[in-house]
């Protein structure tokens, strides 16, 4: 009986990376808060552009008012982005 020995090594069980973009003492964040930690997000990716791609991103939003009273900004809510899309893809033609 021969033993195979393996190369390289196993993901996990679950390689999704979890990120938390939180306000300071868990407050809410701004709009303004929350595009600089996604900004600071890519910054921190950018890294391993070369080497990896994301297969796919899901990013959940609790959006409040002034009140802290959660409210919703389309009647679906959901919102799909496509990065880099074209004059033509937004004009549909």
């Amino acid at each position: 009986m021969t033993t195979r020995r393996r190369t390289g090594t196993k993901p996990p069980q679950d390689a999704t990376l979890k990120v938390r973009i939180r306000g300071r003492d868990d407050a809410p964040l701004s709009i303004a808060e929350l595009r600089q930690g996604l900004y600071q997000l890519a910054q921190k990716l950018e890294r391993y552009d070369g080497e990896y791609r994301a297969k796919r991103s899901t990013l959940y939003l609790v959006l409040v008012d002034d009140k802290g009273q959660e409210v919703r900004i389309n009647d679906s809510g959901e919102m799909s982005i496509f990065p880099y899309s074209s004059a033509a893809d937004e004009h549909g033609i």
